[in-house]
């Protein structure tokens, strides 16, 4: 059985969920504040899927925001297949080949590709204080909505080698 017949490729739930467990395993972090202990998921009729709440800083947020899943509406199951699609092939793969693959425009074949080649090449951490920088999980008390501490090595959120790696790919 191949690992593209795994659920989290062709489900979109079941895609959030995945991504949700590659980039949080021990529960969800505020993008906003940083903090771990007051977040709850919404589960309404019109709310988007993953969409979790921030109870400390009031916002919503959900796992793209600081990844390069940010500002896309491309379906979270065909960002999983194009990162496998890339993952697996031996040198750089051609635009037009994965916009074949995943049946999917020019134009969106060539963001995709451009997102995950820069994601694989350039995976430095970002400066301390800025919105998509790592961010450690530290319970809210004491500290305003805002005030966000670097995280220790140990603890940032996996490169996209990692996930690469999560899926199987080497």
């Amino acid at each position: 059985m191949s690992i593209l017949s795994e659920k989290y490729f062709w489900n979109e739930a079941a895609a959030y969920e995945f991504v949700e467990a590659q980039m949080w395993p021990k529960g969800p972090v505020c993008p906003h504040c940083g903090t771990c202990d007051n977040i709850r998921k919404l589960n309404g009729a019109t709310t988007r899927i993953g969409t979790y709440k921030c109870y400390h800083c009031h916002r919503p947020f959900t796992v793209k925001i600081g990844t390069i899943f940010e500002a896309s509406r491309l379906p979270m199951h065909v960002w999983l297949q194009s990162i496998y699609l890339i993952a697996q092939s031996d040198s750089l793969m051609p635009v037009r080949e994965l916009e074949q693959a995943l049946g999917i425009s020019a134009k969106t074949a060539k963001v995709i590709a451009h997102r995950l080649h820069k994601a694989m090449l350039v995976s430095q951490p970002r400066k301390s204080g800025t919105k998509a920088g790592p961010k450690s999980c530290i319970p809210s008390a004491g500290r305003k909505p805002g005030q966000l501490e670097e995280a220790p090595p140990q603890r940032r959120l996996p490169a996209i080698r990692d996930f690469f790696s999560s899926m199987g790919a080497s």
